[in-house]
């Protein structure tokens, strides 16, 4: 038999659920909720592959429209305690049930016009969940005689016409079927037999087929020898040790995995149950014949046997014509189950089994006949079983909602998420806008600043140069000719310096965005050109040196400082020679300016406006400057080393 390991269920919301309950709170509780079904589903039977079998079941009479109340009901003979009523729907192929009415309840009384009665379950207030599954009713030990199905909303056939079907109704009472081939009448039924009649509702037959869980270990039960001909008697019997009241027979089909395609192997059409006090049947009580007519093959079901109390220690089961297996016959069952009391005492220690022949193999043994295996697994409790597929359908049912509940909360979820997204979009062009309006801002500021600075580097470096040209010129008017030649020499280099000046303040303004250190050491290459002149110098960089861009300020304010200090070079150190040297990595720059002149006191030195300027300018861009030289001693060195990673310099 085929098993389905989980019901097909679409749980994509369920597993969205994670993501999207930051929007919406209540899909987290859902996910929860859906893992404990889960965790309960994992604990349950699998649903079984509904089987097709001629025995449909029963079959309402039609009615003009769906609200039409149709009934069936079971007589169990005498009035008992019932353990629990289970309605089994029927099933034609496909996928579902078949023909299950929508809305229905279930009562149980004492006489059969239900004048008085007890509701088991009433599901007319709504439309039922329809699963080819069973519904397990318990009953909790309420006394009836009479079990009454009926059916307030009904399927819908061929139009206008109504119905509704039912697989098989089970009655429990003491753990045993009470209600197999008892008596059942209709408000209206529809005979068409073999598939549908009253009598197939109470005949064991079923499309879930035995109550089985399957697994490795596995038998196949017990085989009759085999015979030329149907007409030899074989039989094979149980001695349970004493004389025990029994409430039922219960025989389990084989369906051998070397005949996969016989459902029901060896179950005799024509056979007699009997019941003795003595082990040689000189006088047995019969319990069951099938002598008449032929006894339907049960396929993969349970075959019951209701004893109501009975008393007697060997059981035997006589086949009075073999079952056809191909040109031979045989009869053969998977296990002999006895129940009293509301257990199966084949399963007692001392029970013994003998026939009037076997066939003796690995999965054929008179012992296999009471071991609690079947062809394809172990067995379990009958209503046991039953009770638990009907809650994995009450439970998938419930996951189904769940699953529905979220995809409503998490359409609910997506709409959150688009008005945060929204919101935080709005949100974000404002901050934009803010920020651009901020940046417009700067940039004026910085552009002011611009104009400050270029002011006042025109003013201090070009202006204070033609002051002094100017004031040279008017002395060399006034000068003699001969005199006149040295103060033309000073009004020359001063011009030259103006001019030097000049092109560096057009080389800063030129520059924009943060240009990078390649473009300053071609500054400062051009600059010490100019300044130098007569000098031996030389100016060293790394090959190695990275790629950098540093702001406007940063090259401003170095530009100005290497001027400054190679201008103190020129005008105080008396040196020949002049070393230039600069490095960086990602965050620090140096730069190095040593001569070989007289050298200088740094802390005479330190009350002059040269080195002042040179601190002021490595303040301003957060660095550190060092002086090295010694009195008397040739040669002084300056090192300039800033931080290239720091924010913008300060300006002055």
């Amino acid at each position: 038999m085929a098993f389905l390991a989980v019901a097909s269920l679409d749980t994509t919301p369920l597993r969205a659920a994670s993501a999207w309950s930051w929007f919406h709170p209540p899909l987290r509780s859902l996910e929860q909720e859906t893992q404990a079904l889960d965790a309960q589903l994992a604990q349950l039977p699998p649903l079984p592959n509904p089987q097709a079998h001629e025995h449909a079941g029963f079959h309402s009479g039609w009615a003009p429209d769906a609200e039409s109340v149709r009934w069936v009901q079971v007589d169990l003979g005498r009035v008992m305690p019932l353990d629990a009523v289970v309605v089994i729907p029927a099933f034609l192929g496909g996928t579902t049930a078949y023909g299950f009415p929508s809305r229905f309840r279930v009562d149980i009384s004492h006489d059969p016009e239900f004048a008085e009665s007890t509701t088991l379950f009433d599901h007319t207030g709504s439309d039922f969940r329809r699963a080819m599954a069973p519904v397990y009713l318990p009953a909790a030990g309420q006394e009836g005689r009479y079990v009454r199905f009926t059916a307030t909303r009904l399927a819908a056939g061929n139009a206008p016409r109504f119905y509704f079907c039912l697989g098989e109704l089970l009655v429990f009472s003491n753990a045993a079927v009470v209600s197999a081939r008892c008596p059942v009448t209709s408000s209206k039924a529809s005979e068409t037999a073999p598939t549908w009649s009253k009598s197939n509702l109470v005949d064991g037959i079923s499309a879930l087929g035995l109550p089985v869980i399957p697994g490795s270990k596995a038998t196949n039960g017990w085989h009759s020898a085999i015979h030329a001909t149907p007409e030899h008697s074989s039989w094979v019997q149980m001695d349970l040790g004493s004389v025990q009241p029994l409430d039922e027979v219960r025989f389990v089909p084989t369906h051998p995995a070397d005949f996969p395609d016989r459902a029901g192997f060896g179950f005799p059409a024509w056979f007699r149950l009997e019941g003795s006090d003595e082990e040689s049947f000189l006088n047995p009580k019969v319990l069951f014949e099938a002598a008449a007519t032929p006894f339907p093959n049960p396929g993969d079901n349970p075959v019951p046997f209701p004893l109501h109390g009975h008393r007697a220690r060997y059981l035997r089961m006589t086949a009075t014509r073999l079952w056809p297996r191909g040109d031979d016959y045989v009869i053969a069952f998977s296990e002999m189950q006895v129940y009293s009391g509301g257990r199966n005492i084949a399963l007692d220690t001392g029970v013994k089994v003998t026939a009037s022949d076997d066939v003796f193999a690995p999965l054929w043994q008179r012992e296999w006949l009471m071991d609690g295996l079947a062809a394809n697994g172990r067995l379990v409790e009958w209503p046991v079983w039953l009770q638990q597929l009907s809650q994995r359908r009450e439970l998938e049912g419930a996951r189904e909602e769940l699953a529905s509940r979220a995809a409503a909360a998490l359409s609910v979820a997506q709409r959150h998420a688009l008005w945060w997204g929204a919101g935080l979009s709005a949100v974000a062009v404002a901050l934009m806008i803010v920020s651009s309006m901020r940046a417009r801002r700067a940039r004026q500021r910085e552009m002011e600043a611009l104009r400050q600075r270029i002011a006042r580097d025109l003013h201090d470096e070009v202006g204070s140069h033609l002051g002094s040209i100017s004031l040279a010129s008017e002395l060399a008017l006034r000068e003699s000719p001969e005199d006149a030649h040295a103060t033309l020499d000073e009004i020359h280099r001063m011009s030259r310096q103006a001019a030097e000046s000049m092109r560096g303040i057009v080389w800063l303004v030129r520059e924009g965005g943060e240009p990078t250190l390649d473009r300053l050491m071609q500054a400062l290459r051009e600059s010490a050109t100019t300044q130098l002149q007569g000098y031996a110098w030389d100016l060293q960089i790394p090959d190695d040196a990275p790629k950098l861009a540093a702001s406007l300020d940063f090259h401003r304010h170095v530009f100005l400082f290497f001027k400054e200090a190679v201008h103190n070079v020129v005008r105080h150190a008396r040196a020949t020679a002049v070393h230039l040297e600069v490095n960086w990595n990602r965050d620090r720059f140096q730069l190095v300016i040593e001569d070989n002149g007289r050298g200088f006191d740094p802390a005479t030195a330190s009350t002059g406006s040269g080195l002042a300027n040179l601190r002021h300018r490595a303040a301003a861009l957060r660095g550190d400057v060092v002086l090295s030289s010694t009195p008397g001693t040739p040669g002084a060195k300056v090192t300039l080393t800033v931080p290239l990673s720091s924010s913008t310099p300060t300006r002055p």
